[in-house]
């Protein structure tokens, strides 16, 4: 089954500048939802929000080439958008008294939004609203939601050692020992 995270705008923004710190770890995680080993679902927000080059600071607005081709990404097959309904919309507001540390009322909109799917991950670049949060909060499938800055899957840890090689050396242990 594919890993499920939840991208915020700043992390497609990081996709599409590579000059940007966040670009590589954006690009593995992309390369594995193209291999669908990843799902990356994101709010439909999203698709206003991603207009400018950079997420922080001042940006100018991507010309009209640029948006077509930042709809074309937002509409890969391995892009899972999430409706911003009434219910999304009042979650967020309440995650915002809930929790003085999410200020913006674009970042509650994802918050709020990963909480309804509950991936395995959020991923963001927010520092000031949401890594803060990181478990702190539970989704629908009731786990503490992972808040953290993109990241791949990390790689499987090697397969154990066949049972008779363990005890070899361990009887090679008890031999030194006498």
């Amino acid at each position: 089954m594919a890993r499920r995270v939840y991208w915020d705008s700043c992390c497609f923004l990081g996709l599409i500048n590579p000059t940007e710190a966040k670009h590589a770890d954006c690009m593995a995680v992309w390369r594995e939802a193209t291999q669908r080993k990843t799902t990356i679902i994101t709010s439909y927000w999203t698709f206003a929000e991603v207009f400018k080059a950079k997420c922080e600071g001042t940006a100018k607005p991507l010309d009209e080439q640029g948006d077509a081709k930042i709809e074309a990404l937002l509409l890969q097959r391995w892009i899972e958008p999430v409706l911003v309904d009434e219910r999304i919309g009042t979650y967020a507001r309440r995650l915002m008294r809930l929790h003085p540390e999410c200020k913006k009322p674009t970042d509650a909109v994802h918050l709020a939004s990963a909480l309804v799917v509950g991936p395995d991950e959020m991923h963001t670049y927010d520092g000031s609203d949401l890594l803060h949060l990181d478990g702190k909060i539970l989704a629908v499938n009731t786990r503490p939601l992972v808040i953290c800055t993109a990241r791949p899957t990390p790689p499987p840890p090697p397969p154990p050692a066949p049972l008779l090689d363990e005890l070899e050396k361990d009887e090679g242990k008890e031999k030194d020992a006498t």
